[in-house]
């Protein structure tokens, strides 16, 4: 009885015993496809940081580009504002000018004197004539003093 104990007892041992080199290797396994696992989430996620640095570096650049485009446009909106300040005050100018030529032309149309010349016809002068002078006797020449 104590053999037949004993053979039971090896026989659940190595039973046992089996059972967990077959759970270790399965657990083995799992740990293998999880070590696999990690690495490949490790080369993931340098990649992806990878990639974060690079749209990193896009962003501060469009960031410094929409901040360039945003002076350019103020610059642009200040110059829009003085060219219409200016158009204004031509426009202002003119509208005076206006109102001071019908003043005159008012003030002219209730003289009795035309506001402008009359036409009046030209006359030709007589054609200039270069005749020689007498001999001996030069105009604005050296001479001998009498």
């Amino acid at each position: 009885m104590k053999m037949i104990a004993l053979a039971a007892a090896l026989i659940a041992g190595v039973a046992a015993a089996g059972f967990l080199w077959q759970r270790n290797q399965a657990l083995e396994a799992a740990l293998a496809v999880a070590n696999a696992e990690l690495r490949q989430a490790q080369a993931d996620l340098r990649s992806v940081k990878a990639e974060v640095a690079v749209l990193r570096k896009e962003t501060v650049e469009q960031k410094m580009a929409l901040e360039q485009q945003r002076a350019e446009l103020a610059t642009a909106k200040g110059f829009l504002d003085a060219e219409r300040a200016a158009t204004a005050r031509v426009r202002e100018e003119l509208a005076k000018a206006r109102e001071q030529i019908a003043v005159l032309s008012r003030s002219r149309a209730s003289q009795s004197a035309p506001a402008f010349a009359l036409p009046q016809v030209v006359r030709p002068q007589a054609p200039m004539v270069i005749r020689a002078a007498p001999s001996g006797s030069a105009v604005g020449a050296p001479g001998r003093a009498q």
